[in-house]
Formats: structure tokens, sequence, C-alpha cells
């Protein structure tokens, strides 16, 4: 085996299926028998393998046989998970060392956790693209031990140039194909596709008491021209675009608030 471990992930692929890791299998010499090889995991709840059996000759040897595990990517908050690949040789050779052997799997969870910010705030009173970050990191609803970022628009934040595509992004704060739950690891709010955009319609409301969060786009995920000057604009005489956390379907875009109006952040687990 050219591996003793493997780590397979729920992202990387698409809504069904995560990333894949290969796993190579070689003869140390030449049978005088055929040698089966039959691969069991332990639970095929979370991984699907390219094949479950394997078969050496004494003609093929020597030649390096090459298989596939792949995390399954379902919608279920449920950690990281490990389970156990092994394989178990069957051959008339009585000299083959035919102990079975048993590999660790790692399969890393993708879904995430978004909340509303605890406190409201003006449009420019928090610090920009890095600020709200901050505020979302040490927000007391970021899950313990996570990184959490705002989902804000920004000149030095971009989800996507052209309407819903996920185009030419930057420092964008969500994953493709994940699933998005409230911080009560009950409630999923949406998931995102493969360019990491949450796709609307929502499942279910974000917050029906929250007015809304900064965004800065009115339609499509793009930058629109309201964004309270970049986020540098506390006053009355300039807008931006917010995110109606009280829907689920396209009337989440569509808000447009002064900037003298304290309004929460959407932060992301990141």
């Amino acid at each position: 085996m050219n591996r003793k471990e493997g780590k397979v992930s729920e992202g990387g692929g698409d809504l069904t299926l995560g990333s894949s890791q290969s796993f190579t299998v070689q003869l140390k010499r030449k049978p005088i028998s055929k040698v089966e090889i039959q691969l069991v995991l332990s639970d095929l709840t979370y991984v699907t393998a390219s094949q479950l059996n394997i078969t050496f000759d004494s003609q093929s040897w020597s030649i390096p046989q090459t298989f596939y595990i792949t995390a399954k990517n379902d919608d279920l908050l449920n950690g990281n998970r490990k389970i156990s690949l092994q394989l178990i040789a069957k051959s008339d050779d009585t000299d083959l060392d035919l102990t079975p052997i048993i590999i660790p799997i790692e399969v890393l969870d993708n879904e995430k956790r978004l909340f509303v910010s605890a406190n409201a705030y003006t449009g420019g009173s928090f610090g920009g693209i890095s600020g709200a970050d901050t505020i979302c990191s040490s927000d007391i609803k970021c899950p313990a031990g996570s990184t959490c970022k705002a989902m804000i628009l920004g000149s030095t934040r971009v989800a996507s140039q052209s309407a819903n595509l996920g185009d030419g992004q930057v420092d964008w704060v969500l994953h493709p194909n994940a699933h998005y739950y409230l911080t009560d690891n009950t409630s999923l709010i949406a998931n995102t596709n493969s360019s990491s955009l949450l796709q609307i319609p929502f499942f279910s409301v974000m917050s029906a008491t929250a007015p809304g969060t900064w965004l800065g786009s009115n339609f499509g995920w793009i930058l629109g021209a309201n964004s309270c000057s970049d986020w540098t604009d506390n006053t009355n005489t300039v807008t931006g675009y917010m995110l109606r956390t009280q829907f689920t379907n396209s009337t989440l875009f569509g808000g447009n608030f002064n900037c003298n109006n304290p309004v929460n952040l959407f932060c992301v687990e990141y």
C-alpha cells in the first residue's frame, strides 16, 4: 500500500460527492496462484469506493492497481468522522503474507454555520471589511474554535462580477457546495453552489426579528452602487444595500437604508 492513512472531505466535488483520495496496491513478489483482495469499509454512509475487489495473478502481479475513496457530501452538520478501510487478501499461495491491512480514514465535514451579529452598526462605524470580520469572529455566536467573517461586499471583497456567476471573486467568505446552518446547529438556511454563492430560495428564514444585514448588493451577489461609500460613511446622505433576513426568496435583496441607521452584520463560519 502507498498510504497508511487517508483523509477525504465532503467539499471539493459537488452537492453529492466530495473529494477523492487514491490508494495503490502492489504485490511484493510473484504469486503461484491468484490473489483476491476484498475492500471492506467500516461505514458506507460517509464514503464510496471506486471498486470493492482487486485481483492479481502471475501475469499482473507486478502492475500496481489504484482505487479511490470518495467522500459523500451530505447536508448534515455532523462534524468530522473516522472510519476504517480493511484490505482482506485470499490466495492458495500459503507463502504469501495475507495479514489484513487496516487503514484509518478521516472524513471532513464541510457544513458551516451563519448568524446575524449580536449588535447593529451604522454603515461606516465597523471599520470596513476587515473590521466587520473582526466583529464576526469575536461575536458570542461564532462557534468555539472557528474563525468567522462578514458576508459583506466592498472593494476588497467580491462575490461575483456578473450576476449569480461567482466570477472574479476576491476574498470571498463562503465555500462551494456547502450547507449553512444557524448556530443552533439544527436550522438549515441555505446551500452554496459550485461558485460558493448561496442559492435562493433559502430553506428557512435567517432571522425574523432583525430588519436585515448590511450587504452592498441589490441583486445577483454583485456589488451595487450603494455601500455607504465602501462602508466608511455614517451619514444619512448616502445609503447601503441590505440583505432582508426575514425573507427566503428573491426579496432577500432590495433593502436600502440610510447609512446613519444601525444594521446588523451577516456573519459566517469560515
